[in-house]
């Protein structure tokens, strides 16, 4: 995917977006979202290996749907940042430059 460097420079500030942190905040939603709507317990499954079972299933669904959310949100971000005002993202990026050189 090429575009110019405006585009280039939107894409790459956008995967920032994409940390483990927010990885792990996009999943332990999905999975609560996931087991309210699939509200299940001795009770109702009595059986504890029916219950695992469930619970080993929607791991790849939710991988799959939190793979999908942050491609989508960055996506979207990106797209975003190329209306952003002149210089923004300029700053943004020399920000983020003296944090990794610790010079904050």
């Amino acid at each position: 995917m090429v575009g110019s460097p405006e585009q280039i420079r939107c894409r790459y500030i956008a995967r920032h977006v994409v940390s483990e942190y927010a990885r792990d905040k996009v999943a332990k939603a999905l999975y609560e979202a996931v087991t309210e709507g699939l509200e299940f317990g001795p009770r109702d499954v009595p059986l504890s290996a029916d219950r695992e079972w469930i619970r080993g299933a929607i791991a790849v669904p939710l991988q799959d749907a939190t793979d999908a959310a942050l491609e989508v949100l960055s996506w979207s971000v990106s797209r975003t940042l190329e209306r952003a005002p002149s210089g923004l993202l300029e700053r943004f990026e020399q920000s983020h430059h003296f944090e990794q050189l610790s010079l904050d």
